[in-house]
């Protein structure tokens, strides 16, 4: 394909085209969670998970990725339960988790190899997604320890949602070679996150549980 003036400029003085394209994808990544947070009122992990779950769904397939993070987030859920009714430290707790993460992985990918299950290539699973997708378990925890089961899992929720959707657009051949060849895009995302960094109004999450409640009112006998 025919690169921009620009892009072409960059590749040629040894920027490589892949890490380009992810440095590219981190910037409207960073800036869909930004939009999620502010404008629709969706909480994430922060914007590092949404961010490396993406990114390790575009190299192993949403649907690898997937079974992955429920392999990860059930093994965690079940271990950290068991594991903080012993008295230990904190990171002691996290690292036996990564322990227990690392065979069930080890488990999936035999039960896979031996099953099928219609997962036949999960093998070729890059590892570092496997490993990338195994970090979200540390967030889980964080927000296990200090929220409610059903705040951690809404933010799982969002999170993950937020990571498909950012999997969809970087994976789209048409987006990518767009970002690459009109890399002004970069700085307009700076103003775009000014813009949102002073948005005061109510997010759409919110109006709409505002709808409802009056709503609710309207249709209470006087």
């Amino acid at each position: 394909m025919e690169y921009s003036f620009f892009t072409q400029l960059l590749l040629d003085n040894g920027v490589p085209r892949q890490i380009l394209e992810l440095l590219v994808a981190i910037t409207l990544l960073a800036t869909l969670v930004s939009i999620a947070r502010y404008i629709f009122g969706f909480k994430t992990y922060g914007v590092y998970a949404p961010i490396i779950l993406a990114i390790s769904y575009s190299y192993s397939g949403l649907r690898y990725g997937l079974v992955v993070t429920a392999v990860v987030i059930i093994t965690t859920l079940i271990s950290y339960s068991i594991i903080k009714r012993i008295r230990m430290h904190y990171i002691t707790r996290i690292a036996m988790n990564y322990c227990l993460l690392s065979i069930s992985l080890v488990l999936l990918f035999l039960i896979v190899g031996r099953y099928g299950l219609g997962l036949e290539n999960m093998s070729n699973i890059p590892p570092l997604a496997v490993i990338s997708i195994a970090a979200l378990s540390d967030f889980f925890i964080k927000q296990y320890v200090g929220k409610s089961l059903k705040t951690t899992t809404l933010v799982l929720g969002s999170t993950i949602l937020i990571a498909i959707i950012g999997w969809y657009l970087i994976t789209r051949q048409n987006v990518s070679n767009f970002m690459i060849n009109n890399l002004w895009i970069v700085p307009s995302l700076i103003f775009v996150n000014l813009l949102i960094g002073q948005f005061k109004g109510l997010r759409i999450k919110d109006l709409l549980r505002f709808n409802s409640i009056l709503a609710e009112k309207e249709n209470v006998p006087k």
